[in-house]
């Protein structure tokens, strides 16, 4: 795919992405939104999700795209999460980008507790983090 031409239809969706994002209730709803509001781009987030996240469910491939290529704020959360949470520390630079070291920083908290090792910090994953930062909230400030 040539990522190049998608550059106008990537930067007038962003908005959109991220709302889809915060409004949903669900990893399969994100797919949902987002095919129908950008279906060009969908197809786009599909691919790389694919080459991304390889051992995520390809039904789900759509959102873990997108949710890791739009929402710095919540990659910054996780990438400080990460480092307090996984033993021994993975040291990610907390700088809101989701690349390859912050992929396998997830894969080693979800095999660390037992989760299906995708790299992805969808719903499950990300709720397995807050519970965690809930009970040990002084290893975080």
């Amino acid at each position: 795919m040539n990522w190049l031409s998608l550059l106008p239809t990537i930067v007038s969706a962003v908005s959109t992405i991220k709302s889809i994002i915060d409004i949903a209730n669900s990893n399969e709803d994100i797919v949902a939104k987002i095919k129908a509001a950008v279906p060009k781009l969908a197809a786009a987030l599909e691919e790389y999700g694919g080459h991304f996240f390889p051992n995520v469910k390809p039904e789900l491939k759509i959102a873990a795209a997108a949710m890791t290529a739009f929402n710095e704020d919540k990659a910054k959360w996780l990438q400080g999460s990460l480092n307090a949470l996984v033993s021994p520390s993975p040291n990610l630079v907390v700088d809101g980008f989701y690349g390859a070291k912050t992929r396998a920083a997830v894969e080693a908290f979800q095999k660390q507790l037992g989760l299906d090792v995708d790299g992805w910090a969808g719903k499950l994953t990300e709720s397995a983090i807050a519970a965690l930062v809930a009970k040990t909230p002084a290893a975080l400030t």
